[in-house]
């Protein structure tokens, strides 16, 4: 994704709280993943507004979420769905994950050893079979509170945990992202 200077003229300054800091989440926007603030205020207020026809809801909820967070006016549509997808989650509804040419790797732990090696193993994995994969290693215990995970080193694969608290093999970690590669 990227973003260009015409996309920066219009947006007025933001000023972010230290309160809004802590509703911090990772929302996948097209193949970018990228970090919004106050979607949790954001979903629990409109809650009471479901019934609402889905375009209604989309054009809502980026409006709401642009007052606190840059959304590139080039990328409108991509930050609709992506926020119409993650309040259907918080509202606890199945949703169907939009199928990426890349994987969604998430490695949680605080940057000891074990989660480090977990990291190179990965990238040494993913270097090997050319599977294209976005690759994050969150350290922040705030952020990791968001997959409900204290055990670490935990690997995360397009959502799904598939170990923690364990070192698992090359030959592991390639089967699981094979398997979500489909």
């Amino acid at each position: 994704m990227f973003i260009f200077e015409k996309d920066f003229e219009k947006q007025p300054e933001r000023k972010v709280s230290f309160v809004e800091e802590k509703d911090y989440r990772l929302v996948f926007i097209g193949n970018a993943q990228v970090g919004l603030i106050g979607l949790k205020e954001i979903f629990e207020e409109m809650k009471s507004q479901r019934g609402k026809a889905e375009s209604d809801l989309k054009e809502i909820l980026v409006e709401k979420a642009g007052k606190k967070n840059y959304i590139p006016p080039s990328v409108k549509e991509d930050y609709k769905k992506a926020l119409f997808r993650e309040f259907k989650k918080f509202l606890g509804e199945k949703v169907e994950e939009e199928k990426s040419e890349f994987l969604d790797v998430v490695i949680l732990g605080p940057g000891c050893y074990s989660c480090d090696k977990v990291e190179r193993d990965v990238m040494a994995v993913l270097s090997e079979t050319g599977i294209k994969a976005g690759l994050n290693h969150i350290t922040d215990p705030k952020l990791m509170a968001q997959y409900g995970v204290v055990i670490t080193p935990t690997l995360v694969i397009n959502g799904k945990v598939k170990s923690k608290g364990i070192l698992p093999s090359k030959s592991m970690i390639k089967k699981w992202l094979e398997e979500e590669k489909g």
